[in-house]
């Protein structure tokens, strides 16, 4: 990972549009791309990820990388049991749409990160965290 440059990078136009464009992709990926990742690519991502912000610099979050085919079908079988409970929640049309929803891309994607929050962290000192302590989890979500 490079380090800070001294002066601040400029973001131009163009970067703006390009990175609005991620964003508008990123929304809605309807098909996963299927083929191995490059060596290395999970973790330069990961290491991206460590970059982001988060209250007091604390990082509370946790990465598990889930590449064992039994613990993928595991997951995959949860995350099944837990849509089907959701469902249940609907009726009619809302529950016909909700059925129709591709929701999880767990047996497609080829690797499946889960992040989780770390509740006591060591870094930050508990810095931001006194009268807000659900900021832990806010920070967790940026991912």
């Amino acid at each position: 990972m490079q380090k800070m440059a001294a002066t601040p990078p400029r973001f131009d136009q163009h970067f703006r549009n390009q990175f609005r464009q991620l964003l508008e992709w990123r929304r809605d990926v309807r098909r996963i791309d299927t083929r191995p990742l490059p060596d290395g690519l999970v973790d330069e991502l990961l290491e991206i990820a460590n970059l982001s912000p988060s209250v007091g610099l604390s990082q509370p979050w946790r990465f598990i990388m889930v590449d064992d085919a039994e613990r993928r079908a595991q997951v995959t079988a949860d995350f099944e049991q837990c849509n089907r409970a959701a469902l249940q929640q609907f009726s009619g049309a809302r529950a016909a749409r909700y059925a129709s929803l591709k929701l999880a891309g767990l047996r497609e994607a080829p690797v499946q990160i889960a992040t989780f929050v770390d509740v006591n962290p060591d870094q930050g000192h508990g810095l931001g965290q006194k009268t807000m302590p659900e900021t832990l989890h806010y920070t967790n979500r940026i991912f």
